[in-house]
């Protein structure tokens, strides 16, 4: 019997106990990788090889709250001075979740990095903060993902 998750029991922190208050939203776009065409002259179909790996996006939004220090304005610091994050934990229960991938095991070693270097993190790339006369403040964050998520 399949067992479904509940988004309610969903939540979003910054390590294990630092919830990102009011967040009622995330999702997680995954892994994408490049196609590079490889077809020659000659060739009566296009023919393509894997290229990079992207680690996608994720976005995640709620009600705004500016006294959530160690959570929304910790992310929005982080956005302002670029600073990569490797704590996120993007929850679907109360002990399950995703979060960048800390261990070299997902990548393969490369000849011009150092493969202990090649681990996750995510870059919050954008916040949006919007109101409405009828409405609660909202606040919405993108990130984007180097290297990949893994379910924990």
């Amino acid at each position: 019997m399949p067992t479904y998750l509940i988004g309610k029991d969903c939540k979003v922190t910054i390590g294990n106990t630092n919830t990102v208050v009011g967040m009622g939203t995330w999702s997680i776009s995954g892994v994408t990788a490049d196609q590079l065409e490889s077809t020659a002259f000659g060739d009566e179909w296009k023919s393509y090889e894997f290229g990079l790996r992207d680690g996608g996006t994720i976005s995640f939004s709620g009600l705004h709250d500016v006294t959530d220090t160690t959570g929304q304005a910790a992310l929005q610091n982080a956005n302002v001075e670029n600073t990569d994050i490797t704590s996120m934990r993007f929850y679907v229960n109360n002990t399950s979740y995703y979060m960048p991938c800390l261990t070299t095991g997902y990548f393969s070693p490369s000849t011009t990095q150092n493969a202990a270097t090649e681990v996750s993190y995510l870059n919050i790339v954008s916040l949006d903060i919007s109101a409405d006369k009828s409405g609660l403040v909202q606040i919405n964050f993108s990130a984007k993902v180097s290297g990949c998520m893994v379910f924990v």
